[in-house]
């Protein structure tokens, strides 16, 4: 091979390195990040009496079919319960609010996708 021949295969090489590198990082050509929201259709009461029960959902986007949220609240022990838990996205759960007025009048739900835990929403409830 000719030193003129391996410069072009080199060129041509580099060419084809520079054409084919930037698809792999763009933004363009990876999957959205999953995100998470209260429904519309059942936000998160912002007043509840103690003991009442609320229907609460989100939705996720982004992520796999069927997708599925936890819901957890603070402060622990004292904050209510969620049945069924986890269950489907967009499928509203039934919050009971605590027997008893909890320390400061208020809770703190939290939804949390189950496919990426690190996205979550949170909303305040005053329990009265």
């Amino acid at each position: 091979m000719s030193f003129r021949q391996s410069n072009f295969l080199l060129a041509m090489m580099a060419t084809a390195m520079f054409a084919v590198l930037p698809a792999c990082g763009t933004p363009k050509n990876q999957a959205p990040a999953i995100m998470i929201a209260f429904s519309t259709d059942f936000p998160p009461p912002a007043a509840l009496a103690a003991g009442a029960t609320a229907g609460i959902a989100a939705v996720v986007t982004n992520g796999p079919m069927n997708p599925t949220v936890k819901f957890t609240c603070i402060p622990v022990g004292a904050c209510g319960t969620f049945t069924p838990n986890p269950i489907a996205s967009n499928i509203p759960t039934q919050y009971q609010a605590p027997p008893v007025i909890p320390p400061g009048n208020t809770v703190t739900v939290t939804a949390t996708s189950a496919d990426d835990p690190t996205k979550s929403v949170s909303a305040m409830i005053t329990i009265d």
